[in-house]
């Protein structure tokens, strides 16, 4: 593993121009299981270590900003992170972790920056299904162009909670900065249903990213590991009110019922998040430990991928993606999640300029 601040990759993806390149720099090391960054307008970041912490990044120095309190186990713990849209104005910093005092469940929380510290102020929204085993709780926060938070959740291992309207579990949910079911939700007023629902039919979402243009939302969902085959991931396209099919249908069913996927993995590349960056939309890698550069064309409603591109490998499992505020690409590694070989340095965020 190059040791080196600053390491210059080859690109592996198709239709490049040879001698092409991303140059990938290590911003900070020494993190433990980095999931999730949100950059600061005053500059730095914080990012979001699984085990309870979160992180104050700046001059390639990481300090302690908060410790929660959180159940770190399997897939769980302290997961995606998000401002507030007005913020500073709204002071505010929002934290999906799992919980088990007063009963095991997932929840997002609401902490007020102080500057260089963030102080738990309270919960937003509670009772997102969690188990034992810590696997699929989903997890990905993120505000949308219409300053609503859209939380992502997995039906931890029970499948038929991705299809229960009653449930928090298997769905991406939609809320105002305050935790109420947002305005023209799909779902509010339907009898039985859950009205924080936006889209469901899903198994275990990571990723979040909206055209730059059009603002149509595309997310990641990780397909079956063993109990309905194997393989299978996606990027989707993220209606209102969307059926994606888990566990009806696995992978493309060509059901008009369900939604398929924009695009499918059959072998298996479960993904991370995703970042629409350059003119075209970036996914980090855990278990095909690659970036990979989806290439789409056509237009609103009618997108297609165009061609799959590796654009970055050699730093083992990618999680997060996301573009930071100088128009860089922002990637951490996830080698010490149990699931990946630690290198030295591990984990870090790179930096893709």
């Amino acid at each position: 593993m190059p040791t080196r601040r600053s390491v210059l990759l080859g690109l592996l993806g198709l239709g490049l121009a040879r001698g092409q390149g991303l140059r990938a720099e290590a911003v900070v090391g020494g993190l433990e299981v980095p999931w999730a960054l949100a950059f600061l307008p005053e500059g730095g970041f914080l990012v979001s270590e699984r085990p309870g912490r979160i992180r104050l990044v700046r001059g390639g120095r990481a300090t302690l900003y908060a410790e929660l309190p959180v159940y770190a186990r399997g897939e769980s713990g302290l997961l995606g992170i998000a401002l507030h849209p007005r913020f500073p104005q709204e002071p505010y910093l929002y934290a999906y972790r799992t919980v088990e005092e007063g009963g095991l469940r997932n929840q997002v929380v609401r902490l007020r920056h102080q500057g260089d510290r963030g102080v738990l102020e309270g919960v937003v929204l509670d009772g997102i299904p969690a188990r034992p085993h810590g696997l699929h709780s989903g997890g990905r926060i993120a505000f949308g162009p219409d300053g609503m938070l859209y939380v992502t959740t997995g039906e931890v291992y029970e499948r038929e909670l991705a299809q229960d309207l009653a449930s928090l579990g298997g769905k991406i949910l939609r809320l105002t900065p305050e935790g109420a079911p947002a305005p023209g939700n799909p779902f509010r007023g339907r009898a039985g249903a859950r009205p924080e629902v936006y889209a469901y039919g899903l198994r275990n979402p990571q990723g979040l990213a909206w055209h730059p243009e059009t603002g149509e939302l595309f997310a990641s969902d990780h397909g079956p590991s063993g109990e309905l085959g194997r393989g299978h991931d996606e990027v989707n396209l993220i209606l209102p009110g969307g059926n994606y099919g888990w566990p009806r249908v696995v992978g493309r069913g060509g059901d008009p019922r369900y939604l398929d996927p924009l695009q499918l993995w059959p072998e298996g590349f479960p993904p991370g998040n995703l970042a629409f960056w350059k003119g075209a939309l970036y996914v980090a890698g855990l278990r095909g430990q690659a970036l990979l550069r989806l290439v789409l064309e056509g237009g609103q409603g009618r997108w297609r991928v165009a061609r799959v591109e590796t654009a970055l490998t050699g730093f083992g499992r990618l999680r997060e993606a996301q573009v930071g505020p100088d128009g860089a690409l922002y990637v951490t590694t996830s080698n010490r999640d149990g699931r990946g070989q630690a290198r030295e340095g591990d984990d870090r965020v790179l930096r893709l300029p």
